[in-house]
């Protein structure tokens, strides 16, 4: 049996309050590119619900070498500079790689057994 990896990259970003909407700007834009990209299964920005101008972002890519073009692309470089002057200190990014997944409790409302 074939072990298929799937590489997933979780990072925080931390934005300057008053430039807020400009930083949601870029990054709708920035994840509308990069969805677009050969081996991008997703890729999400998220702002948390209890610290404004702390946005998260979770990206997942069919390989490691799929998420090396993203990040030696002209749309990434683009975001890296512009989103620096927007923000308070330093992102943090993890990456990831799974082997496997499991879903340990089943989502509420997923049995297509009961869909009226």
């Amino acid at each position: 049996m074939a072990v298929i990896e799937v590489i997933i990259a979780v990072g925080d970003i931390y934005a300057q309050i008053p430039r807020r909407e400009e930083v949601r700007d870029l990054m709708r834009e920035t994840q509308l590119a990069a969805r677009g990209t050969p081996g991008c299964v997703s890729y999400t920005f998220a702002e948390t619900l209890d610290d404004p101008g702390h946005f998260l972002v979770v990206h997942q890519w069919s390989d490691q070498a799929a998420l090396g073009e993203h990040y030696r692309s002209q749309a990434f470089a683009d975001y890296q500079s512009r989103i620096a002057e927007l923000l308070v200190r330093s992102s943090e990014l993890q990456v990831y790689v799974v082997q496997e997944s499991t879903r340990p409790v089943p989502s509420p409302g997923g049995d297509p057994k009961h869909d009226d």
